[in-house]
């Protein structure tokens, strides 16, 4: 009877399993953290989108307090294209003339509303004033 020869590369599939293992890890973590970061971009434009649309409004007040008319027009701001829109209505009240101004101001960064980085935010004011 012969001695039989030691088991050779028995740890070989193993390590070779737990490679591919730890692989799948880093490229899950990856994609996560590239998406957490895509998430995060979008939100901060989000909030950009949302401050110069409300500039575009404060802007449309001014216009309005200071020439008692409707403020239209296309501004940009930082990169965003602001629109602003108004409709007024006047009558009187006890004796006064009121005037209801109806403002609305949408605020989009890109061109293409199904581009990746296309992020729009619009706002709606009424404002009164006393002529």
């Amino acid at each position: 009877m012969t001695p039989r020869a030691p088991d050779k590369g028995f740890a070989l599939p193993a390590v070779i399993f737990m490679m591919v293992i730890v692989v799948l890890l880093i490229t899950a973590m990856t994609r996560l953290l590239s998406t957490q970061s895509a998430i995060s971009d979008m939100q901060l434009l989000g909030v950009r989108a949302f401050w110069a649309a409300k500039a575009g409004a404060d802007w449309a007040a001014y216009r309005i307090n200071a020439t008692h008319a409707c403020a239209t027009g296309n501004l940009t701001i930082n990169g965003f294209q602001v629109t602003v829109g108004c409709v007024s209505n006047s009558y009187v009240e006890a004796g006064n003339t009121v005037s209801v101004y109806e403002v609305s101001v949408s605020a989009q960064y890109g061109s293409d509303p199904g581009g990746i980085d296309y992020v729009s935010r619009q706002l709606n004011l009424v404002l009164n004033v006393e002529n």
